[in-house]
């Protein structure tokens, strides 16, 4: 009998939740193409395959996602789990499909949305996207928190259960530097990189349009427009939007030399959604039937492909700000939280934007109208980050994830054990773990 062993390395099974590729919201699928742009490219330059599913997905259970450079098959799972006793109950007593799906990955990677690992949105959205932490972690599940906004917990709950969170978390990644510096105060000897949001790493196909008109994009968020989820200026803004939206719209339009569209990020299509865009594009567009209103994307690509053909752009979603610098447009962004802030202003150090919070709506506007008018020395300003600050952060969280994954690859291992007897081959599989 000759005995002889064949190392094979099983695929990597991939967890990836709170960043749904079919979101309303092109801000949250970015994340998900994105991410997955990014761990394909970790797939090819490593030789390692992988296997996708994305958990708190609207999708089917079985989809094919175009990155441009790939196309890649991956899995969709939705998650009920809301951080109530109720829903813990149901999940401990029916939900044992989810459960051993859970078990089965990996390694987790958990984006929260961008920036909803926070209470800035409500103690109850909170609750679900730390939920979801909680219950890997009685799985024993490898969790990696990758790069985007964290905090601010404002209630005792979330502070509290947050920053247990991030304390078990394998490794915590940020995209500015306001949420590393907030994480080093929660828990100084927890270590944390500051590095970018992965949006950056999105494909796209320039756009050309072919008009001598200057291409002004001007984003409106219907977040904004109807005062916040709540409708009653729920993020305390001095600035008054949609008189600042107006006067925007006034400038840009008195000027037969621009060509301006109004674009929106979060299109709720067929959907009724709290903060739709759409709603607020078309009543605006009544308002100024010269502006062109920009098509419904249907995918993150799409959106970022659109923006840049622009000259200028600003507005006050966070990702078509990102599709704006990321494709060396000059951008006026909108801030209306610290996210805003802490990645253009604090990490970038690009201080041409408006805090919506702070500042009045005449003091904005004036603002932005200065950033237009030196839109070029903007754009040179732009293309150097990118080519410097921002590619040295690409590299670092490229490795990161590379050694996360690399450490994995032990557990991995298949050994084959091929017996041969007289002709006859038995093949065993027993995975060392």
């Amino acid at each position: 009998m000759l005995l002889f062993f064949i190392n094979v390395m099983k695929p990597l099974n991939i967890g990836l939740i709170w960043a749904n590729p079919y979101s309303s919201n092109l801000g949250v699928s970015a994340l998900s193409y994105s991410t997955l742009y990014l761990l394909e490219n970790i797939s090819k330059a490593k030789n390692i395959k992988f296997t996708y599913t994305i958990l708190a997905s609207s999708g089917p259970k079985n989809d094919t996602l175009n990155l441009l450079d790939y196309t890649i098959e991956i899995k969709n799972s939705p998650w009920d789990y809301n951080g109530s006793l109720k829903s813990f109950t149901k999940l401990a007593i029916l939900g044992w499909d989810k459960i051993y799906t859970l078990s089965m990955f990996d390694l987790i990677f958990d984006i929260g949305y961008g920036d909803s690992f926070a209470d800035i949105y409500g103690i109850k959205r909170f609750r679900k996207i730390n939920g979801s932490k909680w219950i890997l972690r009685l799985l024993r599940k490898k969790t990696v928190l990758l790069p985007q906004t964290i905090g601010p917990f404002s209630s005792k709950e979330a502070k509290k259960d947050g920053t247990t969170s991030i304390k078990k978390m394998h490794l915590v990644l940020t995209r500015d530097k306001q949420s590393y510096d907030y994480v080093q105060k929660l828990l100084p000897g927890k270590k944390v990189y500051e590095l970018i949001d992965v949006a950056f790493f999105m494909p796209y196909k320039k756009c050309l349009k072919e008009t001598l008109k200057t291409k002004i994009g001007v984003n409106i968020s219907g977040l904004l427009w109807n005062g916040g989820y709540t409708g009653d200026n729920q993020f305390h803004l001095k600035t008054d939007y949609r008189s600042l939206t107006q006067k925007t719209l006034n400038y840009f339009l008195s000027d037969e030399k621009n060509e301006v569209y109004l674009i929106g990020h979060v299109l709720g299509k067929n959907q009724e959604i709290p903060d739709d865009d759409w709603k607020a594009l078309i009543q605006l567009k009544e308002l100024y039937p010269k502006a062109i209103v920009a098509p419904i994307f249907t995918n993150p690509i799409e959106a970022k492909s659109f923006i840049s053909g622009m000259d200028f752009f600003t507005g006050a979603r966070m990702h078509a700000c990102i599709a704006a610098y990321s494709t060396e447009v000059p951008v006026y962004p909108l801030a209306y939280s610290r996210k805003f802030n802490g990645l253009f202003g604090n990490t970038l150090s690009y201080n041409h934007y408006g805090d919506l919070v702070n500042l009045e709506t005449d003091t904005v506007f004036n603002d932005m109208h200065a950033a237009f008018q030196k839109r070029l020395q903007l754009k040179n300003e732009i293309k150097n980050t990118l080519a410097t600050y921002v590619c040295q952060k690409k590299s670092e969280l490229i490795n990161l994830m590379s050694n996360v994954i690399k450490d994995l690859r032990p557990k991995q291992l298949v050994e084959q054990v091929v017996q041969h007897k007289q002709g006859t081959l038995n093949i065993t599989q027993p995975t060392i773990n």
